[in-house]
């Protein structure tokens, strides 16, 4: 779809700026101004990839600053191929360490797993992204001085304007009938609630996010001024999360809440087991991580529609 890289970008880092301030970092853009201001190209990719990579780069850095920077490397009349430098000045990553670090589920040390935290699942995902476009990423660093990522991706120029990119035309739904929906989003991990705002927002949907099943719960039995339940349209569940994870929930919900809410499970590894225990706790479908926006847009919509069937 058409997109402003620039505004993108922007928005995507301002997402940051509770973190940066927190550690007393600094976080600069530097960006090329010979790219285009509208090209065509997975703007949702684009961001995760980014995503990824500043927020690794804002957890293993403690002074200094986070560089993302944009050049454009080749153009010619039909595209422009761009490349994406993210530098910090953290705690870098051993030689030997650096040819296994993009495999999943791989951190340089056991130690910095537990000094740092997190999955290591982050590269993984932003290499598979970054290939899956015909991109190619790679990372240089020195220890104690800080890494560099860099990844070169490239895009379609066109004479579009953004206006044209609109989640509604794709469906046959009326535009009224998909006004103030509101969602629950049940997810642990905060680059996963970044992404999901940015989609929501993108949308045009209410929403409110929470990061396990028991503050699922909480959420959907607080009552509003007039003394009403909260109602949402929509629950997006994680299924693997702290206290209380989505199959826990979403039991929780259906039995003892008694709720027929449309209930739409993330995850990241989907396996015929975890489907079969998705439909046995009641969910009424499911969507892999990376999350794609269009087929996200066209279940949220699907269901409102059959929930709007039966209540006829």
């Amino acid at each position: 779809t058409p997109f402003k890289m620039e505004t993108s970008l922007s928005a995507m880092l301002h997402l940051f700026e509770t973190k940066i301030q927190e550690k007393n970092l600094e976080l600069v853009l530097e960006y090329d101004t010979e790219i285009p201001e509208v090209l065509l190209g997975d703007r949702v990719r684009l961001d995760q990839i980014i995503l990824n990579l500043v927020s690794n780069a804002i957890k293993f850095t403690s002074k200094g600053k986070i560089t993302v920077q944009v050049q454009m490397t080749i153009e010619d009349d039909q595209q422009a191929t761009i490349e994406f430098t993210v530098t910090d000045t953290g705690i870098g990553i051993a030689e030997n360490k650096i040819e296994k670090i993009f495999e999943n589920f791989q951190q340089a040390s056991t130690s910095t797993t537990k000094l740092f935290g997190g999955t290591g699942l982050g590269l993984a995902i932003a290499k598979q992204l970054v290939e899956g476009q015909n991109g190619k990423i790679s990372v240089k660093s020195i220890i104690e001085e800080g890494s560099t990522f860099s990844f070169t991706l490239s895009f379609l120029k066109t004479i579009s304007d953004t206006n044209s990119n609109n989640f509604r035309g794709e469906t046959s739904i009326e535009e009224t009938e998909i006004k103030n929906i509101k969602i629950l989003v049940v997810e642990d991990m905060a680059l996963n609630q970044l992404l999901m705002k940015t989609l929501l927002d993108d949308f045009g949907f209410e929403f409110d996010i929470v990061s396990n099943g028991k503050r699922a719960i909480e959420k959907l039995a607080q009552r509003d001024n007039s003394g009403a339940n909260n109602v949402y349209d929509v629950i997006l569940m994680d299924l693997q999360m702290p206290e209380m994870n989505g199959f826990e929930a979403t039991e929780y919900i259906r039995k003892k809440m008694n709720s027929n809410i449309p209930i739409i499970a993330l995850t990241a590894d989907v396996t015929t087991v975890d489907l079969e225990k998705c439909k046995a706790v009641g969910m009424n479908d499911y969507l892999s991580k990376p999350v794609d926006e269009k087929l996200l847009y066209r279940k949220i919509v699907d269901l409102l529609k059959k929930s709007a069937l039966k209540n006829i």
